[in-house]
């Protein structure tokens, strides 16, 4: 991908920053970087807050979507502990993690989050720009490159500001004006260019995760307008509809749908995934695996009705999202085949999002109200 050019600076070595990456952290300190000059505008950024910066960030893919960064990762144990702290509110119009973070710990917590994480990452500020500095600091022993890549940058900083995106000052980085300028103008460019490199890293530790994309960011807005159709459409003619899961009535009053396979794993709202649930039971759910032995049958035995429902009443457009997974005419499919289409689909998707560390399997008690491993 390549980045906006300047006269000025030396754009050829930023495009070579994340070469030989083997973690995340590098991702995540210049998205942090981009994150801090949006919100503050200040050229002097406190490690502490980038540092809590890039927890903020790294939370969604770890903790929420249960992605992996790989063998080398020290950030997942801090994104748990976030979660066992508190509970992430996820609204589209929520504040930001950051900023959610910063409201419910304490200073000292905060300091010994920043000086964890300040921890894992403590060569990546120097490695970063080492690109930069690839003729200095050639040859150089490994323990001594930190040391060298301050020292050249506090030298450099005056003199060759195209070279130095920022220097060393105490506890915190002090960004260079004129790189101040081209990160703040290229913000959309450079956040493009870091997520287009950290999809590539995550295929390599995430090879059979579905819509990776989507899941390295807060979530966005789901879309449930036509699955909302479908199966209003369908309870209003079948005013007897159960829940597979707890056996209640479902009415328009308590209606919600189900991601049957949590959203937190698909990252969509195709309709062969969706079904009706009362409220409660869909809110006790989260993002539990419910198990396969105990209500496959049942959903997918609902999802051919409400599908057949469809067809015959000649509403081809509503039933689209199963026309792409079947990839056949469901116009006479019979039930034993839909399932077995289902099933196949499912399934694989099943084990992936288990060894993900999505808990499996799940059944629901309706006695308490509470979802359970079987």
């Amino acid at each position: 991908m390549q980045l906006p050019d300047h006269d000025a600076l030396d754009i050829a070595r930023l495009s070579s920053v994340f070469r030989d990456t083997t973690n995340a952290y590098k991702f995540y300190w210049f998205l942090s970087i981009l994150d801090s000059l949006r919100d503050n505008g200040e050229s002097i950024i406190s490690q502490k807050d980038i540092a809590l910066r890039m927890l903020a960030n790294a939370w969604y893919p770890l903790d929420y979507f249960k992605l992996s960064f790989g063998a080398q990762d020290g950030f997942k144990d801090v994104a748990k502990f976030i979660s066992s702290k508190m509970t992430v509110d996820n609204r589209p119009n929520s504040p930001s993690l950051f900023d959610q973070i910063k409201g419910r710990f304490s200073e000292v917590e905060l300091e010994k989050l920043s000086l964890e994480i300040k921890n894992l990452y403590r060569y990546v500020p120097y490695r970063f720009v080492r690109p930069f500095f690839e003729a200095e600091t050639k040859g150089i022993l490994d323990q001594n490159v930190n040391a060298a890549v301050s020292q050249i940058s506090n030298e450099l900083f005056e003199s060759q500001p195209h070279r130095v995106m920022y220097r060393f000052v105490g506890d915190s980085i002090e960004l260079n004006r004129i790189w101040v300028n081209y990160l703040q103008r290229h913000q959309g460019i450079l956040r493009g260019f870091i997520f287009w490199h950290l999809v590539k890293f995550m295929q390599k530790n995430n090879p059979n995760v579905i819509g990776l994309s989507e899941k390295l960011q807060k979530p966005a807005e789901r879309d449930l307008k036509a699955a909302n159709r479908f199966w209003k459409g369908y309870l209003a003619e079948n005013p007897d509809l159960t829940c597979i899961y707890s056996g209640a009535v479902i009415t328009n009053e308590n209606l919600s749908l189900d991601h049957f396979l949590p959203w937190s794993y698909v990252a969509h709202d195709q309709l062969w995934n969706i079904i009706p649930t009362p409220k409660n039971v869909n809110s006790a759910k989260n993002d539990r695996l419910p198990s396969l032995e105990v209500y496959f049958e049942a959903f997918s035995t609902l999802q051919y009705k409400a599908v057949q429902f469809y067809v015959k009443k000649g509403n081809q457009k509503l039933p689209e999202d199963y026309m792409y997974l079947f990839r056949e005419n469901v116009h006479e499919m019979s039930l034993e085949t839909f399932q077995d289409v289902l099933r196949k689909q499912i399934t694989p998707q099943l084990q992936t999002a288990q060894n993900l560390g999505f808990l499996y399997p799940n059944v629901y008690d309706k006695t308490c109200n509470k979802w359970k491993m079987k």
